[in-house]
């Protein structure tokens, strides 16, 4: 029971470290270059007050635009998903309510044409769209999140109505302590 604890603790770690690299490690196609001097972006370098500098925002961007797929991101997610499984102890008669939980959770990672929807594609005008087209397309993103958060909830209590109490137990996230 202790080693499952102990590792169930090791892969809600790891899940949680990476969460907010897993945009960072996207399908880059080795062929794919970006166009050269096509954002320059130089002129908003300065760093203000602890944020970070604009240019190294608007790389990233960049790189989102030219090559976010989102597979990377669900294949990352779907390792740490099956240590967690193994961690708890699933068993053949839980496993219905383990699926649905996991298809519910990968369904949350944007995909492609979401996320170009917001922050503009590559070959978008510069001027960007229509008067609040993006403030729309972001709306109609969080529409669609906000469906999949509920059938996400909805399978987390099919899930926990399913699971023993020391299942429960192992499954258990920790808090990260700041020293």
């Amino acid at each position: 029971m202790k080693k499952t604890v102990l590792f169930s603790l090791g892969a809600g770690a790891l899940l949680l470290a990476a969460i907010p690299f897993a945009g960072m490690a996207q399908d880059q196609d080795a062929g794919a270059s970006r166009p050269e001097g096509a954002y320059d972006y130089r002129h908003l370098a300065a760093s203000r007050d602890g944020f970070p500098d604009s240019y190294a925002l608007m790389e990233r961007l960049d790189d989102l635009r030219y090559y976010y797929t989102g597979k990377t991101i669900r294949f990352r997610l779907a390792d740490m998903l099956s240590a967690q499984e193994t961690a708890i102890g699933i068993r053949t008669d839980q496993k219905d309510a383990w699926r649905a939980y996991t298809e519910a959770l990968l369904a949350l990672v944007p995909d492609r044409k979401a996320v170009v929807s917001v922050i503009g594609g590559p070959d978008e005008d510069a001027k960007g769209p229509e008067a609040f087209g993006r403030m729309e397309a972001l709306a109609d993103a969080l529409a669609v999140n906000a469906e999949k958060g509920e059938a996400l909830k909805k399978a987390i209590a099919d899930l926990r109505a399913k699971l023993t109490a020391e299942q429960l137990e192992a499954a258990r996230m920790p808090r990260f302590i700041s020293g």
